[in-house]
């Protein structure tokens, strides 16, 4: 299981810490089972992360509930699950793609990431727009009303 952790740094900085960065959190409470007991740090993994300025290698801190087994790693919030980009590059390249007219086929964009990954990534988000619109509902305990002349 992914928990989600905002450090309050930038990726540079995480990924100067390394595996000595003190700010990361304590798990508390196992996710999978009923258990109260804060659980065991018990190592890293490593993966990747992708900006416009270049490539990271982060580690990532995993725990383990000493009563289920179960492993929980804890990502920083700007990064998403099994995914290489990061979260303002991802959110930064579908704004622009939907924002910016197209005129017919001829056009080409180019940038960071490429367009088929931009073309992936806006499917994505128009799939699950719903699930975003639900969500953020839930968060705000009142219903959102998109009309088509309200700023996006």
């Amino acid at each position: 299981m992914i928990q989600f952790h905002d450090f309050g740094i930038d990726i540079q900085t995480y990924t100067d810490r390394g595996k000595g960065n003190d700010d990361f959190p304590d798990v508390n409470q196992c996710p999978h089972c009923p258990s109260r007991r804060p659980l065991h740090r018990h190592g890293y993994y490593q993966r990747y992360a992708l900006t416009a300025e270049g490539e990271y290698h982060l580690w990532i801190a995993r725990y383990r509930c000493q009563e289920c087994r179960k492993t929980v790693s804890v990502l920083p919030s700007f990064l998403l699950p099994y995914v290489q980009y990061t979260r303002p590059v991802i959110w930064q390249a579908v704004k622009t793609w939907l924002e910016t007219p197209r005129r017919g086929a001829k056009t080409k964009q180019v940038g960071f990431p490429t367009k088929e990954v931009i073309l992936f990534y806006v499917r994505r988000f128009l799939r699950n727009l719903s699930r975003l619109h639900h969500a953020a509902a839930r968060r705000l305990s009142r219903p959102i009303i998109f009309s088509p002349k309200s700023p996006v």
